[in-house]
């Protein structure tokens, strides 16, 4: 139906634009939302598509009820201390911190399963009597909602068609929607809209659905802090958001290359054409170069051999958890910041005191980034990213990735309780943590 409606519009536009409208674009534009990309199946890795499953389901009844009552455990259980460990350890294939988080900008551009289910639907998670920041009063009843994510409509009817998740698809950059990305534009020079320091896009507003949850240490809400980006959590912390300003200004830079070039172009045809250049620029650099130093030397993929209409892109819940699973094992507890000449920043706190890098747990989703107040300042995080070495690959997550001992510096994919050190103010770093740091050559 999309080609056949962009073949009315060349029959009926045809020949006859008039003098001052744009130039007619001459090639079929890519959806935004996947779907078309097969020739055959034209939903296969589309928006509201179901994640591929590749091994039986474990529900209880065989459908969709869980297993069990989950349960947070104890930081004395063994379970929990199968995740502890010393961070500062290396990683074996000399990773950068940059190489994790591009990770997961790369996850944010391809699955997102946060979105709740509708009806909605809860599971708590009981917490062990006693924990110091839920259950002070030692009432053993406390309990922590947790809602299930979206299904598709079409599962969890019955053993043979168990309940799948509907993922949603985000597209990091320009969005899931065409509406979306109408709201990331400036439709002027096809460039995406910027706010009122060029190198930053504007803030994020309506009708953008960006995720928007509320400072844990202040409570800052509104949009101040948070900019308007393809995927709805790109501002969760700042070493995520940096890579969205990243790409955001990649895609500005080639519009203006564009625009010089090719004076006669109006803002629709730079824009597309801008987009073609960085898409095939993220691809070749997520599959080309990003994704080998993550697969064993024999396991480089393989040069492009044509076009396979038959293979299924969708993505597995499998792969969903354990690259989640896998990228967290090598985040820092702090992330450095450096500049040009491989000088090393210092980090100003909210307590005015100065730290030797941005500790992760006093980052996510914080409205108020002191040292990221320019392009430069951005410029800086991402070549700290690029000089430090990630944490190793192995099962240990450090404390402020893990939550689970101390509940004072969680990451969460939602709001977040406390991110003080306990008994002190908020903001504060707290607690031993060595960030590994490569020396620049």
């Amino acid at each position: 139906m999309g080609f056949c409606l962009a073949l009315a519009w060349t029959l009926l536009v045809g020949p006859w634009t008039p003098m001052g409208a744009q130039n007619p674009i001459s090639w079929e534009v890519q959806r935004f939302d996947g779907w078309y990309n097969n020739l055959v199946e034209h939903r296969w890795g589309s928006k509201g598509s179901p994640l591929q499953r590749l091994v039986p389901a474990s529900y209880a009844d065989g459908v969709y009820q869980p297993l069990g009552e989950p349960y947070l455990p104890n930081p004395r259980d063994l379970s929990n201390i199968a995740m502890r460990g010393p961070a500062g350890q290396a990683s074996l294939q000399n990773r950068t911190v940059l190489g994790v988080f591009f990770g997961y900008h790369v996850l944010s551009d391809l699955v997102s399963v946060e979105t709740p289910g509708c009806p909605a639907e809860f599971l708590n998670i009981r917490i062990p009597p006693g924990d110091p920041v839920f259950d002070p009063d030692q009432r053993g009843d406390v309990v922590l909602p947790f809602q299930r994510s979206r299904w598709h409509p079409k599962t969890g009817r019955s053993p043979s068609n168990p309940r799948g998740l509907t993922p949603a698809w985000p597209r990091s950059i320009y969005g899931s929607s065409h509406s979306w990305s109408d709201a990331l534009r400036s439709f002027s020079g096809g460039q995406l809209a910027s706010g009122p320091d060029p190198a930053f896009p504007r803030h994020s507003q309506n009708p953008l659905l960006m995720w928007a949850a509320p400072d844990p240490a202040t409570g800052r809400r509104g949009p101040q802090g948070l900019y308007a980006f393809g995927a709805k959590r790109g501002n969760r912390e700042p070493f995520l958001q940096a890579l969205g300003l990243l790409w955001f200004r990649y895609h500005n830079l080639c519009a203006q290359r564009l625009a010089r070039e090719h004076p006669d172009w109006g803002d629709e045809e730079l824009f597309q054409h801008a987009r073609k250049r960085v898409i095939a620029t993220y691809q070749n650099i997520a599959f080309y170069e990003w994704l080998p130093s993550f697969l064993p030397k024999t396991k480089t993929p393989p040069a492009y051999a044509g076009y396979r209409p038959f293979l299924d892109p969708s993505i597995s819940p499998e792969f969903v958890v354990a690259s989640e699973q896998f990228l967290s094992t090598m985040v820092p507890p702090g992330v450095y910041m450096r500049n040009a000449s491989c000088h090393f920043q210092g980090i100003i706190n909210q307590n005015s005191s100065i730290s030797r890098a941005l500790r992760v747990c006093n980052s996510y989703w914080s409205r108020e980034h002191l040292n990221l107040q320019s392009a430069e300042d951005v410029d800086a995080l991402l070549l700290g990213m690029a000089s430090q070495i990630a944490e190793r690959e192995d099962h240990v997550v450090v404390e402020d990735v893990r939550g689970a001992e101390s509940h004072s510096c969680p990451v969460q994919s939602g709001p977040v309780s406390a991110r003080a050190a306990p008994g002190g103010p908020p903001g504060e770093p707290w607690g031993p943590w060595n960030p590994i740091q490569h020396h620049c050559p």
